[in-house]
């Protein structure tokens, strides 16, 4: 697979991990669709992208929205090359200050949000194959006490993705899971507020293992979960 004229679909595309990549692919002349609910913030860095673009107010953890946002990729682009599941919400509480609220809220955003994206897309992936890419966590492989919610939700990620893997084979889908350990985003401020994000990866880093994934080369590697600690 080639990324230059791919169609990719990003969602959680309005920073961090998944705006480097919008920014990546795009320069690397793929069609970009930048999937989020921060409008105004995907549009602020628009001008820096290089090819054909499109950007859709998505919330993941509504069926309706994400639909919607599948339904324009296709009618703006004509299909769905790779697909990159990348939102994610988190609220670090300890289990008994965790509210079911909360809960809920971070298994619809990470697990369920995800799951339902994919189903989307896979109506029109099957047809022609292709890639998806899941963004879980290192806070998915082990306990992470004070974060139960998020571990669970990215464990659940980590599982669903290799058991699609196995499903999709029929299709010519390739599925890869990636485990990223701390990232430089907003998202990794509000697990470690006090951590200087100097000192850890970027997301750059992690951009540069989804590229390699997208060659046909990171086959072989497929169906597992992908951890990532280059610091």
């Amino acid at each position: 697979m080639t990324i230059k004229d791919s169609v990719i679909v990003i969602t959680g595309a309005s920073r961090g991990i998944g705006k480097a990549m919008a920014l990546r692919f795009s320069r690397l002349g793929a069609k970009v669709v930048l999937a989020a609910r921060s409008v105004d913030v995907m549009q602020s860095f628009a001008h820096e992208l290089a090819s054909p673009y499109l950007i859709v107010k998505t919330d993941v953890c509504s069926e309706s929205s994400i639909h919607n946002m599948i339904n324009k990729t296709i009618r703006t682009f004509g299909r769905i090359d790779i697909l990159v599941n990348n939102a994610g919400f988190v609220e670090a509480r300890g289990v008994m200050d965790t509210s079911l609220k909360t809960w809920e809220l971070t298994l619809k955003t990470n697990l369920t949000g995800t799951f339902i994206t994919t189903r989307e897309a896979l109506r029109y992936m099957k047809k022609t194959g292709g890639k998806i890419i899941n963004i879980a966590s290192t806070a998915g492989t082990g306990p992470r006490p004070g974060w139960c919610a998020y571990a669970a939700s990215k464990a659940g990620v980590i599982n669903f993705s290799m058991s699609i893997a196995k499903e999709l084979e029929l299709y010519n889908i390739k599925v890869f899971c990636l485990c990223p350990a701390g990232t430089a985003t907003d998202l990794r401020k509000k697990l470690v507020p006090d951590e200087d994000p100097t000192t850890i990866m970027q997301p750059e880093d992690v951009v540069n293992v989804v590229e390699y994934c997208l060659t046909d080369e990171a086959d072989v590697i497929e169906s597992q979960p992908i951890i990532i600690r280059v610091r």
